[in-house]
């Protein structure tokens, strides 16, 4: 187990110093409104969302979103993680009710539980914390995740990363990209694939002009962008068919270059029930193997 120290909780957060602690610079991206120590390991986090601007029930990409802000917040928050760590997302697992929708036309208000085990509290500063997160809107369980994070210190990021933290950023090839009704996405900049070189198989697409997966320039691709890219590719194989994913299982192996191809494959697997699809989809980057998500969930 972990020994952290819990660090004193602002009551009334300013809008800087949340996007400090979610990493985020454009107060735009900030989902999370403010936070609250509900018991030792346990806190209560305010979530606004903002108006649904695709053809779903919900954005998948601003749940992702939810569950790393809130994640980090109490993480830098509460037991005090150096802000100049840099984050490592290990494993990122969700589920949604299949009945969630949020409100059309207008932002929507979630509250979160976070609930962090096996920290131990000491003075040293802590490395990794694993967190189950409870999503609500209106009082209801929209969703439910677990996810582990890691943090790394500044000198031995540099020793990890090496030269791949002198990625010139956007100076990477964006080839285009695949249709957008393809991966039920409203717009060309919101597609994260491009044509691969056989069916099922695509080339990752990085465009920072995603600014709700590029917020601020990085020196690898982050995994929630990896994790929009998935869940495209999965939307991809089922064609124009939708699909709606009810479970997710994320894990993320090494980082992802910017200025080298990723591959994005998709293959369909067995999903125990007819009216279920079930998708795995890998990313490969110089032939070694870098993340993979498994999708569960409805065929409509």
């Amino acid at each position: 187990m972990q020994d952290v120290t819990l660090a004193p909780r602002s009551s009334t957060p300013s809008p800087a110093l949340v996007g400090a602690y979610a990493h985020l610079r454009r107060g735009t991206s900030v989902l999370v409104t403010g936070w609250e120590r509900l018991g030792a390991d346990e806190f209560g986090v305010g979530v606004r969302w903002p108006a649904v601007q695709v053809g779903l029930p919900y954005d998948p990409r601003i749940l992702a979103q939810t569950i790393r802000q809130s994640g980090l917040v109490v993480a830098h928050a509460e037991y005090g993680v150096p802000l100049t760590h840099q984050t490592v997302l290990s494993t990122l697992d969700y589920t949604i009710d299949p009945d969630f929708r949020v409100p059309r036309g207008r932002s929507a208000r979630l509250d979160v539980r976070v609930t962090v085990a096996g920290a131990v509290r000491n003075r040293r500063p802590v490395s990794s914390l694993r967190m189950g997160i409870l999503i609500r809107c209106d009082g209801v369980v929209a969703a439910r995740a677990d996810s582990e994070f890691g943090w790394i210190s500044p000198a031995a990021y540099r020793r990890v990363r090496g030269n791949g933290l002198g990625v010139g950023w956007g100076a990477w090839p964006l080839p285009e990209p695949i249709a957008a009704d393809l991966v039920a996405r409203p717009r060309a900049s919101d597609v994260a694939l491009a044509p691969g070189d056989r069916p099922h198989r695509w080339l990752l697409r990085n465009d920072i002009d995603n600014h709700l997966l590029f917020d601020h320039p990085v020196d690898h691709v982050p995994g929630l962008a990896l994790l929009e890219a998935a869940a495209q590719a999965a939307q991809a194989l089922r064609g124009r068919s939708s699909f709606l994913p009810l479970r997710v299982a994320t894990s993320f192996r090494r980082y992802v270059e910017f200025d080298r191809p990723c591959w994005i494959e998709a293959e369909e697997t067995p999903a125990g029930h007819p009216a279920r699809c079930a998708v795995r989809v890998t990313g490969t980057q110089g032939g070694e193997p870098a993340f993979r998500v498994e999708f569960n969930g409805l065929r409509r």
